[in-house]
């Protein structure tokens, strides 16, 4: 007899039930594993142990018919899954008391919770209560007590801040997570002699859910172990760790100058005299994504990206550069320059890794 379409689904849907059970067997086990490596301080992740589990979802896919990619997906999130999970056990040997000048804030509340969920005693520092942490009067004695002191204040005002923790001698790690370093650089450099002292950036916003395969940087200022000591505390992460002197660099182009494009289309848009529900009704799937990523933008702290703009030194030459970008287009296109068009595509191309 033949199956109808109902039956099917309801097929479908037994299986579904039983690969979710299978796969909160999974997490259990991968809970019961963070607690051992809990117990026995080793990082959470293990990314060599990572790659054979996705070589061999991949390995089976090709036994089963099934797509090496959607394989590789799974498996992936499967880790992911894991880890996350293992990140929310606590550490009782590895739980520091950290006090987070500026907690009130987008990025000092996410710090709050990040560092809560994995066991650290969190007091903050700020212009206003925070009913879910205590909040210390007294800045001096806030760091003298602290294990890790944290500043998450605007950029403008962490060399001030800096400044001031520095002045009270104290032996915790001390770093700030600004997005643009020079206006702190030389303060940084005299801490890192004197103090554990390093800069960290976390290269997402507040809204990130996990810290799971997201970006971290992590700059020397001259003390080693400082760099060691807060990699440590964004366990899971991807952690890159360069000089202080790189960073804004860096940063002018994957902040400076993606902001910037991103600014400059939704400003283009604006001036276009067509609405943007116009234009959505015609859109194609290349605008809808830049559209996407330009809301986000546009969504966000509008100081903050000033100062990104404003007070990275090198961020004029890289605007100059996308100016430059831009006019070379136009200039292809208004030409009937084919040949000098088809060149940038191709180089763009061979820049990304061919195709």
């Amino acid at each position: 007899m033949r199956e109808d379409i109902e039956d099917i689904r309801k097929r479908i849907e037994k299986i579904d039930n039983e690969i979710l059970r299978m796969m909160a067997n999974r997490t259990a086990a991968a809970v019961e594993m963070g607690k051992r490596k809990a117990s026995d301080s080793l990082p959470l992740r293990a990314p060599d142990v990572e790659e054979k589990v996705i070589g061999r979802y991949v390995s089976k896919a090709k036994e089963f018919g099934m797509s090496e990619d959607s394989a590789s997906t799974i498996a992936r999130l499967l880790i992911h899954e894991s880890i996350e999970q293992q990140g929310l056990i606590p550490r009782p040997a590895k739980s520091k008391r950290m006090l987070i000048i500026g907690g009130n804030g987008k990025m000092g509340q996410w710090l709050c919770r990040f560092f809560a969920s994995r066991g650290h005693k969190i007091k903050i520092y700020d212009t206003t209560e925070n009913i879910k942490y205590p909040c210390e009067k007294d800045l001096k004695q806030g760091v003298l007590e602290a294990e890790v002191v944290i500043i998450a204040v605007p950029i403008s005002y962490t060399p001030m801040i800096l400044e001031e923790v520095l002045s009270y001698n104290t032996s915790a790690l001390i770093f700030d997570v600004s997005s643009v370093k020079t206006p702190s650089a030389e303060i940084l450099k005299k801490g890192g002699k004197i103090a554990e002292v390093c800069s960290v950036h976390p290269m997402f916003g507040p809204e990130t859910n996990s810290i799971i395969d997201e970006n971290v940087v992590i700059c020397n200022c001259g003390s080693y172990s400082a760099v060691d000591k807060a990699e440590e505390l964004f366990d899971g992460a991807n952690i890159t760790k360069t000089d202080l002197d790189e960073h804004d660099k860096l940063m002018a182009y994957v902040l400076g100058l993606s902001h910037a494009t991103n600014i400059a289309f939704f400003e283009t848009l604006n001036r276009s005299g067509k609405s943007y529900s116009e234009l959505s009704r015609v859109a194609s799937t290349t605008f809808k994504d830049q559209v996407e990523t330009s809301h986000n933008v546009v969504s966000d702290n509008a100081q903050l990206y000033y100062e990104i703009q404003n007070l990275n030194p090198y961020e004029q030459e890289v605007l100059s550069s996308l100016v430059d970008s831009v006019n070379t287009i136009k200039d292809a296109a208004r030409k009937n320059n084919k040949d000098a068009f088809t060149k940038m595509m191709n180089e763009g191309k061979e820049y990304f890794g061919g195709n």
